[in-house]
C-alpha cells in the first residue's frame, strides 16, 4: 500500500478555509481517484488552552491511500492543474507532497 500525504505548512499570513476543502475540494479529489482510492484521512492541528504555546509546522494534513503508487500517478498527473486551481479557493498556501509506500497499517478499537 502507499500513502500520499500533503502537507499545509504554517507560514506567516496564511489561510485554510476548512469547510470549503472538506465539502468541495475532498469530494473533488475523491472523484479524480475514483476507485483508485482506498481510504483518506485529514488531520487539523489542535490547539487549546493547555497547548497554547506550542508551534506546529503543519496546519493541516490529507493522506490519501492507494494499493499502487501508479493508481496514484494515472489519476493526477492528468488532473493536476484542476487540483492544484481548487486548491486556491481554500488556502493560500503551497502544499508539500510526500508519497511513502507503508510498511505497517494497524488499526485499534
Amino acid at each position: 500500500m502507499f500513502k500520499v500525504t500533503i502537507f499545509y505548512p504554517v507560514k506567516e499570513n496564511d489561510w485554510f478555509d476548512m469547510e470549503y476543502y472538506l465539502q468541495k475540494h475532498v469530494p473533488l479529489s475523491r472523484s479524480v481517484f475514483g476507485k483508485s482510492l482506498k481510504g483518506l484521512a485529514i488531520e487539523e492541528a489542535y490547539n487549546d488552552e493547555k497547548n497554547e504555546t506550542y508551534q506546529y509546522l503543519y496546519k493541516v494534513i490529507g493522506h490519501l491511500f492507494f494499493e499502487k503508487v501508479e493508481d496514484f500517478y494515472l489519476n493526477f498527473l492528468p488532473n493536476e492543474e484542476l487540483l492544484r486551481k481548487d486548491s486556491e479557493n481554500y488556502t493560500n498556501v503551497d502544499p508539500i507532497l510526500q508519497i511513502c509506500r507503508v510498511i505497517v497499517c494497524d488499526h485499534y478499537e
